[in-house]
C-alpha cells in the first residue's frame, strides 16, 4: 500500500465523534481529504499518511515528526490511485 494517493473516508472506524471531542483533536475534520502513504504498515495496521491540508489551518494537533502526517489505520483509508 505504500506510495498511493488514499482519501480519509472515517477516522477511527467512525464518520463522526462518538463524544465531545477537543477541537484540537477533531480529526474527522479530515474526512474526504486525501494524502499520500509515506511509510510502512505499523505493528498496529495503520499508515503514516501525509495530508494536502495544513493542519495548523484546520487547528488540528500537528506532533508528528512530518508536518500535516498522522497515523491512520487502514480500515479508514479509500485507495484512489497508485504512484
Amino acid at each position: 500500500m505504500n506510495s498511493k494517493l488514499v482519501i480519509l473516508k472515517s477516522f477511527q472506524g467512525a464518520s463522526k465523534p462518538k463524544r465531545s471531542t477537543l477541537e484540537n483533536e477533531n480529526y474527522w475534520k479530515l474526512i474526504g481529504s486525501k494524502g499520500r502513504i509515506i511509510g510502512e504498515e505499523d505493528i498496529s495496521g495503520r499508515f503514516l499518511v501525509l495530508f494536502e491540508n495544513n493542519l495548523d489551518d484546520l487547528k488540528l494537533e500537528n506532533h508528528n515528526p512530518i508536518r500535516n502526517s498522522l497515523w491512520i489505520k487502514k480500515s479508514d483509508l479509500e485507495i484512489e490511485k497508485e504512484f
